[in-house]
Order: structure tokens, then C-alpha cells, then sequence
């Protein structure tokens, strides 16, 4: 059976999508020793939020996109499922890899790989997951990507996106959310403040943080053929968004 992939973009996005590629390849890399740790509580809830929103039982099928060293992926894996771990970063997946091997979990495997560029079987796995790296993806790249996503998931599988999800600071929401994560980062004087600069130059001008709304994911999900679609909030500007394959 062929590996589906998302459909091929045009020529003019598929140079959008490399330029995106090896920018987070290297940033990631970069990020291998650092970035669980310097992970925050409110991302930690998130990814527990994405786990709890899997219908899991022992033996299903698991892609984690975006797995980086393993959060997700390893967790599934404790509770029974076998996991494959997408990640640009060949180092992010060595790190992942090896704390799979510690921890004695040998259902856990890693594929380096863009996930705008993943092959999979058609319905070859039960869940998709990721958490906190949709957002990195080009717009257009998202709904390719929920669309492969259903066709790699068998009936009844479920697509589950925990991330940043957020507009351009058009709503009152938006604006709500953007003035708290201001108001943290400023509390933490001149770091706070670089941190404040550059993340507003990344997200105005989408270099790497393209989030969209919960709504615009839903519709994603909707249009791709997934059913009962939610989306719930979790902390500040990160909800979980859950779809699931029709059984028939």
C-alpha cells in the first residue's frame, strides 16, 4: 500500500515551506539540551490536557508530530500504546530515543522528518497528536496536514492538536490573552522584556509563530471530514482541539 502524504503545493508555497523547514531544524537543535527544562508549568498542563484527550487503551497506533524529546511520545508509551515520534530535528529524536531506551519502553520509534514532508500507510495508525507545533507550520501547510492526518488514521481514529491558538488581536479575546502573556514576561524586568520584543517580531510578522484560533482549527478539522470535533481551553492562549475519523 502507497504512503499518503499531504498534497503537493504549489511551486511558490513549496519555497514558503522549505525556508519554514530549515528554520525550525535549527532552532531545534539548537533547543536539544535546554528545552524541557526550560518548559513552563502552563505547557506542562497542556500536554497532559493532550494525553488525557486520547480515548487510550493498550496497542493503538500513536503519531506524535512535532514529538521533540518525547513528552508525549513517552507517555503514551507508559500507558501501553506503541508510538512513533516525528521530529525535524535529528537530534530532538536521538534525545527522545534514548529516553525511551533508558526507561526500558521499546515501543517507541523515531522518524526524522518535516512534518509537512511525512509519509504515512492510509489507515495505518489510530491517533495523530501533537503538541505545541502546528503553530510553526504555514498556514496552508495545516490543513494539508490535517487532511493527510485523516487519511493516515484508520476508521474511528482521532487527530487531537494541543497548541497555541490564537489571532492577529482582532477580538477582545485575542487581545485579553496577549495582554497577559505580556504582563508575565514584563515582571521579569529586562529578560521578560527581550523576550516580549522578540516574540511580538515573531508573531506580527509570522516568521515562526503562526498560530490561528481554535475556530480556524475546528474548521480545519470539519472540512477534512472529522466528527465530533471540540475545542477546549486550557491555559491562557493553548486549547486542545480533538477530532475523530468516522468509523464507516
Amino acid at each position: 500500500m502507497a504512503a499518503a502524504s499531504a498534497e503537493s503545493p504549489p511551486p511558490s508555497s513549496r519555497r514558503g515551506t522549505r525556508l519554514a523547514i530549515a528554520t525550525q531544524r535549527r532552532a531545534w537543535t539548537r533547543r536539544v539540551d535546554t528545552w524541557d527544562r526550560h518548559n513552563d508549568a502552563g505547557m506542562a498542563k497542556v500536554a497532559a490536557a493532550a494525553i488525557e484527550a486520547v480515548a487510550l487503551r493498550p496497542g493503538l497506533v500513536c503519531v506524535d508530530l512535532g514529538c521533540g524529546g518525547g513528552r508525549l511520545a513517552l507517555e503514551l508509551a507508559r500507558r501501553g500504546a506503541t508510538v512513533v515520534g516525528v521530529d525535524v530535528s535529528a537530534a530532538m529524536v536521538e534525545r527522545m530515543e534514548s529516553l525511551a531506551r533508558t526507561e526500558g519502553l521499546e515501543q517507541v520509534r523515531g522518524v526524522v522528518s518535516p512534518i509537512e514532508e511525512l509519509r504515512l500507510d492510509p489507515q495505518s495508525v489510530d491517533v495523530v497528536i501533537s503538541n505545541y507545533a502546528l503553530h510553526h507550520l504555514l498556514d496552508a501547510d495545516k490543513g494539508r496536514v490535517v487532511r493527510a492526518a485523516y487519511d493516515w488514521l484508520r476508521p474511528g481514529g482521532q487527530f487531537i492538536n494541543a497548541d497555541m491558538m490564537l489571532g492577529r488581536g482582532t477580538t477582545a479575546q485575542d487581545r485579553q490573552v496577549i495582554a497577559s502573556k505580556v504582563r508575565v514576561m514584563a515582571k521579569k524586568g529586562l529578560p521578560g522584556l527581550w523576550r516580549i520584543a522578540k516574540n511580538a517580531g515573531r508573531y506580527l510578522l509570522r516568521l515562526r509563530e503562526r498560530p490561528i484560533t481554535p475556530e480556524a482549527w475546528s474548521r480545519l478539522l470539519v472540512e477534512a471530514g472529522f466528527t465530533e470535533v471540540t475545542a477546549t481551553n486550557v491555559v491562557a492562549e493553548a486549547n486542545v482541539v480533538r477530532g475523530v475519523k468516522p468509523p464507516h
